[in-house]
């Protein structure tokens, strides 16, 4: 006789009557199987119940559940006697079960979340316990995690519906987009979902809402191998009347989050199914209390001009969403509770929004490129960006390179084919941003100068680290007194910023045209860490060039040597952001041929 579950179909059950089956001793422990249980054992990534079973002649303190040979067996000390065919009676620790309960809840919201914002992610394992994770096959960026934690918090907030039910196998692959190989197709299967969300197989045990978890305190994602582990917390239970729930207004996620807010509600409204759901979505967004309200605590703390902008797109959010309640409401409420034999039909209203689109994101080198001009903000440097379409004078002649240089040459630089310029020279794809170490020192003459210039370059190369566009960014600095000291400090600087504190860099001597002395400027592979692979070959990457800047760039561009000294550094946005930690990206071209599978990641 096999034990029947009952925590199945009631997760809030705290007591009930069983019969005992068997009674086996393991060491000190004893175990008891019965007819009935209310106890969850251990499986799913959930932690089993704990609690006593008992009758007047003994009791077990159960320590542990687990599921053996599809019967439940409750292990623990036993004080007194218990026998074959007795009737207990079993009371579980319900602190234990509804902290369990919260956590596993919490787990299916942040899996949620992910699925917003990466639809084609795979789940291939959870723990809901002490260190709860869910573990996605692949690399999830780790900038997502405030995105996961305010969707994630929404769902909270949104008082959801959790519900469960049980299904054939067949049932469950017509009702949900992802069903994990090797399920029993002997027997029903249990599944849960919140509210419209497809469901998945489950089980474990349920809150009935997702108002009762009390809110998502922390996301944290790590990547273990191949995989991606999405760490996270809840907060205590203390505070469960009310979910934490924030929108933090930052340079990075101001216009993010409040168009995601935007679409996630207009979605919401669109599959409200009455009149009642619609109300209590107009609260949540709109009410005093609600997550517009969050958002417009906040504005305050922007600066004038950041307010300013932000407040537009703010009010325009906030009048999508109320036109969206306004016709949505008058038809629910039109139709609501209406059972007569000839209803009226009533019209499309052409004012409602569309079905909304999904949402992309931005491209991995825009993102990098966002990260390095934000990187060297902090420390003074000027973002600037120069022509694509240069003349060889700004390219090569001002920056030190003789008539016959290889860099001149057809098989390196791309010409175009157009009249050559009397002093500029013939008109090119520029090969490198250093073009624009000229042209600031023409634009600003009198230094202090600390620009970076990030723009796109050209090359005949084309390998598993270079592409034939790709883009990098410069760096000059000119002043009086400037040494390498400085060069070496903007580096170091820039390296455990961008890469990581457990990266590490070198300069290594070799020879430029515009800058003497010359440095290329290496970094540990973030690939194989220094151990040598595909990519990096002998452990290390070679960012790009650096050096002082030569007498001869300076008087060309207008400065004086004799007064003033600099330095300058040109390193391949794409070839950074490979070398990024945790991206594991080991061929540059992948970043281009446009493979979603591939860009979603990141």
């Amino acid at each position: 006789m096999q034990t029947k579950p009952l925590y199945l179909d009631n997760s809030y059950q705290k007591t009930c009557s069983a019969k005992i089956l068997d009674v086996q001793s393991d060491g000190k422990n004893k175990v008891i199987i019965l007819d009935q249980t209310i106890f969850y054992p251990e499986g799913g990534g959930q932690p089993s119940d704990q609690g006593v079973i008992k009758n007047s002649s003994g009791t077990l303190k159960v320590e542990q559940v687990l599921l053996k040979d599809q019967n439940i067996v409750h292990i623990g000390k036993l004080e007194g006697k218990l026998e074959p065919d007795q009737e207990v009676k079993c009371e579980i620790d319900w602190d234990r079960r509804y902290k369990n309960m919260q956590v596993h809840s919490a787990g299916h919201v942040i899996h949620e979340a992910v699925k917003y914002l990466l639809p084609d992610s795979f789940p291939v394992e959870a723990k809901h316990g002490k260190n709860a994770y869910l573990k996605y096959q692949g690399q999830i960026e780790k900038t997502l995690e405030h995105r996961i934690l305010e969707k994630a918090n929404a769902i909270i907030h949104a008082k959801l519906p959790i519900f469960t039910e049980f299904v054939s196998l067949e049932e469950l692959k017509k009702r949900s987009p992802w069903v994990p190989p090797h399920l029993p197709t002997n027997k029903p299967l249990r599944i849960m979902w919140i509210a419209n969300f497809p469901p998945i197989p489950d089980g474990g045990t349920q809150l009935k809402n997702t108002e009762e978890i009390p809110g998502i305190s922390e996301v944290n994602i790590s990547h273990e191998a191949e995989d991606t582990l999405v760490n996270y917390k809840i907060n205590s239970s203390t505070n469960k009347e009310k979910p934490v729930f924030s929108y933090s207004i930052q340079t990075k996620f101001d216009h993010t989050v409040l168009q995601n807010l935007k679409n996630e509600a207009l979605a919401m409204i669109m599959g409200a199914s009455d009149a009642g759901e619609l109300e209590r979505l107009r609260i949540q967004y709109l009410g005093k209390s609600g997550q517009l309200a969050e958002v417009a605590k906040q504005l305050k703390n922007l600066d004038p001009a950041q307010k300013a902008e932000i407040g537009v797109l703010f009010n325009d959010v906030k009048t999508a969403i109320t036109d969206a309640l306004g016709p949505s409401l008058k038809i629910k409420n039109l139709t609501a509770g209406r059972h007569d034999l000839t209803p009226k039909i009533l019209k499309p209203d052409p004012t409602l929004p569309g079905i909304p689109r999904p949402l992309g994101h931005l491209h991995p080198v825009t993102q990098a490129i966002t990260e390095i001009s934000d990187i060297f903000a902090k420390i003074g440097f000027t973002r600037v960006r120069y022509p694509e379409v240069e003349w060889d004078w700004y390219a090569f002649g001002a920056l030190n390179f003789p008539e016959g240089h290889p860099a001149r040459d057809d098989w390196e630089t791309f010409f175009v084919d157009a009249p050559a310029d009397p002093k500029l020279g013939k008109m090119l794809l520029t090969p490198h941003t250093s073009s624009g170490q000229i042209r600031e020192m023409e634009t600003t003459r009198t230094p202090p100068i600390r620009m970076v210039n990030i723009a796109k370059c050209y090359r005949r190369q084309s390998d598993v680290s270079h592409t034939v566009m790709f883009h990098q960014f410069e760096g000059l600095v000119i002043d009086k007194g400037i040494n390498i000291t400085n060069l070496r400090g903007t580096i170091e600087y820039f390296v455990k910023s961008f890469f990581g504190p457990d990266r590490t860099s070198r300069l290594r001597p070799y020879h430029f045209q515009f800058t003497e002395p010359s440095f290329e400027v290496d970094i540990s592979c973030g690939i194989c860490n220094g151990r040598g692979c595909k990519l990096c070959k002998e452990g290390w990457l070679e960012l790009g060039g650096s050096g002082l800047v030569h007498p001869a760039v300076l008087t060309a561009g207008g400065i004086d040597p004799a007064v003033y000294s600099g330095f300058a550094f040109g390193w391949g946005v794409e070839r950074c952001y490979m070398m990024k930690s945790g991206t594991k990206i080991d061929d540059m071209r992948l970043l281009y041929d446009n493979d979603i599978r591939f860009l979603n990641q990141f």
